[in-house]
Parts: C-alpha cells; structure tokens; sequence
C-alpha cells in the first residue's frame, strides 16, 4: 500500500508540475502574441502615474527590451533625439551595430592622364590601371574599420553581366570590413555600377565618368524588413550615394518603420538639380518630417538641394550666412546639419547647425595638402563622425556632443588624407 500511495504522489507531483510549466509556456505564448497591445496598455497605466514612475519605468525597459518603443506603436519621428544619442550610447554598447545603404562600385583608376581636354590622339604612357572597389558606401564602411575596427553590415545593388559585375562581387567578399553584404539577386541582365577616375599627372584633380548601372532600380523594398529585423535595437544607419539610387522611392514610409533606437544619418553626394527634381521632394519631406537625424553635405550640395526648396541663393553671401538663413526656416533642416566648408593646406572648418541654431566654426589645423585626391576621402570624416556620434559619455548635452564629434572627425579626416 506505501509503496501505491508513493506511486501515486509521485505521479500528481510530476502531473502538477508538468501542469504548470504548461502554464507558463502558454502565457509567455500569449504574452509574446498580445505583447503590442499590452504594452500599449501598460504605457497608458503607468503614464497616469506620477512623472518618476515613468521615467523609472522607462529607463528599466530601454535597458531589458530597447525596441519596445516601436513595438508600442510609437514612430522613429516621435523619441526625441537627445533620447536617440544617449540610448545609442549608453544602453546597445555591446549590441550597438553600423548599417551602410548606397553605392557600391567597380572604380577603374586611370593615371596619369596629361591633358585636360579630350583630343583625337593616342597616348601609350599610362602607369597600370588600378582596379577596386569604389563609392562612398564602400569607403565608409572601409574607414570604419581602419580606424576604428568596427565591421557594418552593408546594403547595396550589384548586377551579374559582364566580368567587372562579376570582379565587383569577388572583391566585396574579400573585404574583412564587411560583416554581412546584401547586394540583390546579381541579375544578370544587369551590369553592376562602374566609375573611371581619369586622374591628372600633377594629382591635382580627377574627372569621373559613372555607370549607374543596378544601382539606379536599389530601392527600400528588398532591405527593409532586413533593416528592421537587424537594427531593431539600435544603431547608426548611414546613408550614401542617395542620388545615384532609387531609395527616394517610399522614403519616408520606409524610414517611419525603422527603429526609434536608430541614428539616421544621410550624404547625398554631388547631384545636379535638373536631373534629380523628384528624389529631392522626397528628401526634403524627410527633412520636414524629422526622418533624418544627421545631413552631411558642402557647401555646393548644400545650395542646391536649398535652391529646390525654393530658397533664394545669394551668390554674394558667404557659406556661414547662407546657412543661417537656411536654418531659421522651420523644419528644412535636420536637427543636426553638418556642412564641410573652407579647406586649405593651412586649417579645415565644417559648420555646424543644432536645433536651427548655427553654432561656431569648428576648425582645426593643419589641413588638407592641396595636391593629395584621393578617391573617397570624404568619407573619412563621415565614418569618424558618425563612430563619435555614437560612442562617449551618454550624458553629455547634444551641442557639445555634436560640436566634439564633428572637430575629432576633422582631425581623422586629416590623418587619413594626409599619410
């Protein structure tokens, strides 16, 4: 009779025990299934608390789960982006990642080339044409590690015709930068984009001729859910080349679902006006809708982009003028706006725009040799701006913040130029 009873017990422990594991199971299903209206719900209870509870509350769940902002509804322009740089700073440390979306090319270097007007001869005095990898998405990826050792992950378009696609496709796999590429289906009615830099004997300058190529169909839809699933806790998202691509195609739609926890970051490179009338509405809504964080540009760029805005541009007005004027007028601006100014062998300045307010020049010595171009070298200053921006002391105010990142991005800038 014991030993049934022992049996018996035995057999309801483990019944009980299986039961309520069971349970457990079966709420954290639900739990996970209703987890966006439940948070909806829990935001609303603890909002009609008191002001520390939700702060208290906020911080614990920025810490355990950073993504739940978007999974209680609330959208990338709605998190403040003082919010953005601390939480980026201080809370993804370990989970932080560098997303990179542009141009890829097959650059062809072509040296020295002695004239500067095309003539009707031959020449046979070439050094050996350099063959790589090219565009400002590649060369802020490459920066990145170089100087700071951190890998992106890096979305782009190649296509699959001809061998240059192909030699594109071998040279990006060799790139230990890279931590994990997504370049489409490498159709193969497609070329991949190719760049000539016919570069002059003295160094002094270079003139490019660019095939778009598959860059010029890359639009959202084949990385956006990739993007999401990938950056959801956070990041900085760079974006290059934004002109030679399709991605002003559902633009803002495209950037309202990604992370709060993101730092979206644009430049758009050179462009001209007549030929890119539509992509740039497309940004200027994003500009308007704060979908973008941090716009890099030049002075050139800067004026035309402005001019399709419908800003006057007066010639005559120095580039610290014009930019103040641009920035008082009510969201044409991201709330930071970098400008790369005057460059000289004696200093380099950018200018700075936080909260429509122009702040000094930020200048360091010395600066760029003039007889040192170098493919990509921008790009220099935005891989280092954008790691600054997103490393450091969680709690230092933005306009220090934005003001320290851009001057220690000069200085990297510089060094790598100038080596």
């Amino acid at each position: 009779m014991h030993v049934i009873a022992d049996a018996l017990a035995s057999q309801s422990f483990y019944i009980e025990l299986t039961t309520k594991a069971l349970a457990v199971v079966v709420v954290g299903l639900l739990a996970r299934l209703f987890r966006g209206p439940l948070l909806r719900y829990g935001r609303v209870v603890i909002k009609s608390g008191p002001d520390w509870l939700e702060r208290a509350v906020g911080r614990q769940a920025d810490r355990l789960y950073p993504s739940w902002r978007v999974k209680t509804g609330m959208r990338h322009r709605q998190v403040g982006l003082e919010w953005r740089f601390e939480t980026v700073r201080r809370l993804l440390r370990r989970r932080r990642g560098y997303f990179i979306l542009g141009g890829v090319y097959l650059d062809l270097l072509v040296r020295p080339v002695g004239v500067t007007k095309l003539e009707d001869k031959e020449y046979s005095n070439l050094d050996r044409v350099h063959c790589s990898w090219g565009g400002s998405a590649c060369y802020v990826g490459h920066y990145l590690y170089e100087n700071f050792g951190t890998k992106s992950y890096l979305y782009s378009k190649i296509g699959g015709l001809g061998v240059l696609s192909h030699e594109l496709k071998r040279l990006l796999r060799q790139e230990p930068w890279i931590k994990r590429g997504h370049y489409g289906s490498g159709d193969p009615g497609q070329q991949s984009g190719i760049s000539v830099h016919l570069k002059q004997k003295d160094a002094t300058f270079r003139t490019t001729f660019t095939h778009k190529g598959a860059l010029e169909e890359f639009n959202w839809s084949p990385v956006l859910s990739k993007l999401e699933k990938k950056a959801g806790r956070g990041g900085v998202l760079h974006i290059s080349g934004y002109f030679r691509t399709g991605l002003h195609h559902e633009l803002c739609d495209s950037l309202q679902r990604l992370s709060p926890n993101l730092i979206v970051c644009i430049d758009h490179g050179r462009f001209l006006p007549e030929d890119h009338l539509m992509p740039a509405q497309a940004l200027l809504e994003a500009f308007s809708m704060q979908l973008i964080d941090v716009y890099i540009s030049t002075p050139p760029e800067l004026d035309r982009l402005m001019a399709l805005a419908g800003e006057e541009v007066d010639e005559s007005l120095s580039t610290a003028e014009k930019l103040k004027t641009y920035a008082q007028r009510p969201n044409l601006l991201p709330r930071v706006t970098v400008v790369r100014g005057e460059v000289t062998a004696q200093s380099v300045t950018s200018l700075v725009v936080v909260d429509s307010c122009l702040l000094a020049p930020v200048t360091v010595e010395p600066g760029l040799p003039p007889s040192r171009d170098v493919p990509g070298k921008n790009n220099a200053f935005n891989a280092a701006l954008v790691h600054y921006l997103s490393n450091g002391d969680p709690e230092e105010p933005m306009v220090d913040l934005v003001g320290r990142a851009v001057e220690r991005a000069l200085r990297c800038w510089v060094a790598n130029v100038d080596h």
